[in-house]
């Protein structure tokens, strides 16, 4: 396992590439480097559980989008299976702008010892034959010469041989180092962890560690990593008779204690752990994040009148239409999808267009029976930093005429709407809109925002919407 104290981080203000790579991989020194988000420009350095926290938050961030994903292009899709693309440790596919993204996932280090535990169940309990109080008056005449025979042709008989749980105990110092590691892992990936588990994890750090000591604690780290490669030595001298179930249990373990990270996958831009456009990521993270803000009908004052997503949100997709050849989104019944164009007269063809998200504030009156959008109106998620959008570039201008071309729409389907657009961008702190009187004049001038959005609020909620 690496160490966090020495994992050198790497912010886009210290680094001249200008991919939208976030992840882990080795840099120019063969270093490990954690490549951090736009907008974490003030990520506290030398900082262990800073950098621990938004490692394990990352990793979770990456196993969610990778399994929406997936299953998002396998389901909607007609010709989803050649849209993904199974690479050893990870999956190659399209996202909803036709874009490449290569997202590497697996961590051997973590992925092995999780698949070993949810595969052998710890190997704790198993189905064995003992003494049960229980009859089972199917096979009672199976025990008749043991029964107890009593007046008036009456019989007794007190237990018989059935299977029953019990628990097995061989092997329990490599069962109990095994436990310790997965407790500490879960606790980071903030998983529940099973009682058993925590026994045996509790009976191994007392016999073994001291009081203080643990496998993600930056004082004690180096410490507990060599007593725990000192006790699997050990098991492994003395463990004479070693079964599949031992090897796979040692294996985990050994490749955890000894391990970094797989780096074996070559790319094009390097060996890594992590995604090549985390700009597709912060797009369902901030939709996620809308969904949980708006999408609670209760409210009635905001309401989400379409979104450009088919995110998993609490346990189902929320794509309910299809234009074109495009994965679903999301689009209220009642809502009339204005974002066209109409060209290729007489035929009246249409071209649409998707803006990330429009809600709808519905506080200005419905009595005028107007289609009212003031406030989080027209949004879009932007993941780029905070300079662009001062200084300015190409990208920007083609952004800003996508976003007044959407506004065009809407307001040729009302004439009478009210209309904000949003950018929204990554930003390691509170939740702060820029100065309008810094912004390139683009911007300014056509009344659009750009709002610094909380990044760690932003992923939690995208983490416990699942």
């Amino acid at each position: 396992m690496f160490n966090f104290k020495t994992l050198k981080l790497t912010k886009r203000c210290d680094s001249d590439s200008t991919n939208s790579f976030v992840g882990i991989r080795r840099g120019a020194n063969n270093e490990l480097e954690f490549r951090l988000p736009h907008g974490f420009d003030d990520f506290p350095e030398n900082d262990f559980d800073a950098t621990k926290e938004l490692f394990f938050k990352m990793y979770r961030t990456f196993k969610k989008f990778e399994r929406d994903s997936t299953r998002d292009i396998l389901d909607t899709r007609s010709n989803g299976k050649d849209q993904v693309q199974k690479e050893k440790d990870g999956y190659r596919f399209k996202n909803k702008e036709d874009n490449d993204v290569v997202l590497y996932s697996k961590i051997a280090l973590i992925e092995n010892l999780l698949d070993v535990y949810r595969d052998l169940a710890l190997d704790l309990m198993e189905r064995r034959i003992g003494a049960d109080e229980k009859v089972d008056y199917s096979k009672i005449d199976r025990y008749l010469d043991r029964a107890i025979y009593l007046p008036k042709d009456v019989i007794y008989i007190d237990e018989m041989d059935l299977p029953r749980q019990t628990l097995r105990y061989e092997s329990t110092t490599l069962i109990d180092l095994f436990c310790f590691i997965v407790s500490e892992l879960q606790n980071e990936l903030a998983h529940d962890i099973e009682p058993r588990v925590q026994e045996l994890a509790h009976r191994f750090s007392e016999q073994h560690l001291s009081h203080e000591e643990s496998l993600f604690n930056e004082e004690t780290f180096e410490t507990t990593i060599r007593t725990l490669k000192g006790v699997l030595d050990d098991i492994d001298k003395r463990t004479a008779y070693k079964d599949e179930d031992y090897w796979r249990l040692y294996e985990a373990i050994e490749t955890f204690l000894y391990g970094e990270l797989d780096m074996d996958n070559l790319h094009e831009d390097g060996t890594f752990w992590g995604i090549s456009n985390f700009s597709s990521v912060w797009e369902d993270m901030c939709a996620t994040w809308a969904f949980a803000k708006f999408a609670d009908v209760k409210k009635k004052r905001f309401e989400i009148l379409y979104a450009d997503t088919n995110i998993v949100f609490n346990g189902k997709n929320v794509g309910n239409t299809r234009y074109g050849k495009y994965v679903k989104l999301y689009k209220k019944a009642s809502f009339d999808n204005p974002f066209f164009i109409e060209f290729r007269f007489p035929d009246y063809k249409r071209r649409w267009m998707r803006p990330d998200l429009v809600l709808n504030d519905n506080s200005l009156g419905d009595e005028l029976n107007l289609f009212p959008i003031d406030i989080f109106g027209i949004f879009d998620w932007k993941y780029m930093d905070e300079s662009s959008f001062i200084n300015g570039n190409k990208k920007i201008k083609t952004d800003v005429t996508k976003q007044l071309s959407y506004e065009f729409c809407v307001q040729k389907s009302n004439s009478n709407a009210v209309i904000q657009s949003d950018f929204y961008i990554p930003w390691f702190g509170n939740r702060q809109q820029i100065d309008n009187e810094i912004l390139n004049p683009l911007i300014r001038n056509n009344g659009l925002r750009v709002f610094k959005a909380n990044f760690s609020k932003i992923q939690q909620i995208y983490l416990t919407h699942d």
